[in-house]
């Protein structure tokens, strides 16, 4: 039987938009020949998560990402999964979100849970929005430039502040100063050559006096010994000569003889010593009483005598 043109034209037709959908459908990772279960999660920021996004569980890809849809106007993001039906999960599984490459994109992936119950297609399931590695890096990044940033403000302060110090007349005295400083030390440096050929010349006769000093230290030290011999010696003598005077007139004392002898051992001396401070005690006792006794003056009788003048 001859197939007319136009069933061969539909034929054709057909045949390229299966393929078309197949090839469109396997570009986006979804094979058409598979059943899929449609799972929904709401987070507050899908960035960086597109349609035909992978979907994986422990590393395999088990779906992509159907569509993404606004919640609630603008409030919400839906995160709408096409799954493998093959593959099965608890109900309270979590889909997380992570960094993913150096172009910006994320990653989603199904953390499996631990309940009993089987999620089932068109389920919501928990989001977790984890950072990922370039993520950690920005935050790390960020404060250490914001840092450099400083320290680059901090030195370009210094350096100015350095350039407004060094202006030409300060580098000059600068440039002159270090030329003084280098001709001190020249100076100092011929001076300790200076002193060291005057020690080499005059060595031996150094080594002289310091033995002539050794010398003579040790005679001051012999002669300061036996002034101190001849000193102790003559104050031990000075005082043996005057404990035998004082034993000589303690014996003097009590032999008798002497005025202290006489003071000491005769009563009637004592006696009329004794009698005379009584005598004196009265005598001073009646002119404290009797002033007028003793003593004869009168004011009138001077005034009289200039009057008569």
């Amino acid at each position: 039987m001859e197939i007319k043109k136009e069933h061969k034209t539909a034929i054709i037709v057909i045949t390229a938009l299966a393929l078309f959908t197949w090839g469109f459908n396997f570009l986006k990772g979804k094979d058409i020949f598979k059943a899929y279960n449609t799972y929904y999660s709401i987070l507050d920021n899908v960035e960086g998560v597109v349609a035909s996004t992978p979907v994986t569980l422990k590393g395999i890809q088990i779906g992509t990402v159907k569509a993404l849809k606004f919640v609630n106007g603008y409030d919400k993001t839906m995160l709408v999964m096409d799954i493998d039906n093959h593959y099965k999960f608890a109900k309270d599984s979590k889909v997380k979100i992570y960094g993913g490459n150096i172009m910006g994109g994320k990653n989603v992936s199904i953390l499996p849970g631990q309940s009993a119950q089987l999620a089932q297609d068109g389920d919501t399931l928990q989001a977790m929005k984890m950072p990922g590695m370039f993520d950690l890096v920005n935050d790390k990044i960020t404060p250490l430039q914001n840092k450099l940033d400083r320290i680059l403000s901090s030195t370009d302060t210094l350096l100015l502040s350095i350039n407004n110090i060094l202006n030409p007349g300060t580098q000059k005295h600068l440039q002159q100063s270090i030329a003084d400083l280098a001709t001190g030390i020249h100076q100092i440096k011929k001076t300790t050559i200076t002193v060291n050929r005057f020690l080499d010349q005059n060595q031996q006769h150094l080594n002289q006096s310091v033995a002539n000093f050794d010398k003579i230290s040790q005679n001051l030290a012999v002669l300061s010994d036996s002034l101190k011999e001849l000193k102790m010696k003559s104050l031990v003598n000075n005082l043996n000569q005057t404990m035998l005077n004082l034993n000589q007139t303690i014996l003097k004392i009590n032999n008798g003889k002497g005025t202290m002898a006489k003071l000491l051992n005769d009563p009637k001396l004592y006696q009329n010593l004794e009698q005379s401070t009584k005598a004196l005690n009265l005598l001073l006792e009646d002119l404290r009483t009797h002033p007028k006794r003793y003593v004869h003056f009168s004011i009138w009788g001077r005034k009289e005598k200039t009057q008569k003048k």
